[in-house]
Formats: structure tokens, sequence, C-alpha cells
């Protein structure tokens, strides 16, 4: 997603989408899929149960779940589905997911049964150094949402 996308989808996503960050890694937020009042999609962030260490990979995972009534479709402009950024105390993105990946630009659609739900996880093999980050995850639909958590890396034990 480039700037210009992220400051649209940061202009528009907090009347489609509240969110908020969680101290133990994880966060959960509901936004409207459509206008119908039986239309829910939620969106939640895990960053693990155990804070990873500064020698140790960093597994990410974004979940939408429809709690609605009925189906919901979610439509993409291209092939990306979903995306990462981590973010350090300095507000230096430090890791993006879709960095250097290329997407099909062709417009992609998901449909989610009520009770449903839909994983995406990004994985970080290196490690990050030790401290705390803010996490991004979104999904890329055509109207973008963005759900933010706290990642605490400890120091290498």
């Amino acid at each position: 997603m480039n700037a210009s996308a992220r400051s649209l989808a940061t202009a528009v996503l907090p009347p489609l989408l509240a969110a908020f960050a969680c101290a133990a890694g994880s966060a959960a937020g509901t936004a409207d899929g459509g206008g119908d009042s039986d239309r829910e999609l939620r969106l939640s962030l895990s960053t693990g149960e155990v804070p990873p260490t500064a020698a140790t990979p960093v597994v990410l995972e974004l979940t939408g779940t429809n709690e609605g009534q009925a189906a919901l479709i979610l439509d993409f402009p291209d092939g990306q589905r979903y995306d990462f950024e981590v973010i350090s105390e300095d507000g230096v993105v430090v890791w993006h997911w879709a960095e250097g990946r290329f997407f099909a630009q062709v417009l992609g659609r998901e449909t989610l049964e009520p009770g449903a739900s839909l994983h995406w996880t990004g994985r970080i093999e290196a490690g990050l150094p030790a401290g705390a980050y803010r996490v991004l995850a979104t999904l890329t639909t055509v109207e973008p949402h963005t759900i933010e958590a706290t990642l605490t890396v400890l120091p290498r034990s």
C-alpha cells in the first residue's frame, strides 16, 4: 500500500472501524460490513501469547470474523488481502510485510458466511531488537480496515 493510499485509509477508517490496542499483544475491533446492521466484520490481531525475544521469530495473525446474520462480501482492489507494519517507538517502520512483494492486478472477492473467519499470518524470521512496537494490521479491501496492537520484544535470555 503506498503512502497516499495509507493517508486516505487513515482519513476514512475512524468512522468505519473502532479498534483499540491492548498491552497483552492483541486487539479487536468491529467494522460495519456494508451499512446493514446485521453485517459485522470483527477484526482481531494477535502478536502471540508469549512475548518474543530478540532471538526468536515474531508471528502476527490477523483474523476477520463475520459476526452478522448475513454473508459478508469482501471486495479487494488487487491480489493482496492483508498487510502488517511494525513501527518502533520513534515512529520508524522497521518491518513491512508487503514491501518487496508483487500482487496480481486483478479485482478479488471473498465471501465470509455468518460465524466464519479468515486468518492471515505474517512472520518476522529474523526477530526484532528488544523494545516496544506498534503493529498495524490491515485488511486491504476496497475500503481498508486497520487494527492496531502493541508488541513487546524481550531482550535475549
